[in-house]
């Protein structure tokens, strides 16, 4: 995912939030959490596009290596759950 990616599905997460408001108490709760992921996510707008592509390529390859490493993994089931 390059930054500009980043920039698109940002805006479509914002522009699904807007449209979708019709309850107050729904709308005050979408406000903070917005706001918190504005305040969150500032440092990733700052990223230059090489920064992002670097992080992302990093990102991914942390992924794999835990889609790897739990695909290895023996199954054992959790006690108490079923």
């Amino acid at each position: 995912m390059s930054a500009r990616a980043w920039e698109r599905w940002r805006a479509q997460v914002e522009e699904a939030w807007t449209r979708h408001r019709s309850y107050p108490e729904l709308d005050r709760q979408l406000d903070v959490m917005q706001a918190d992921f504005k305040v969150r996510s500032a440092w990733v707008d700052e990223l230059s596009e090489k920064e992002a592509e670097e992080m992302l390529h990093g990102l991914s390859a942390c992924l794999a290596a835990l889609q790897k490493a739990v695909g290895d993994a023996p199954e054992h089931p959790v006690e108490g759950m079923s």
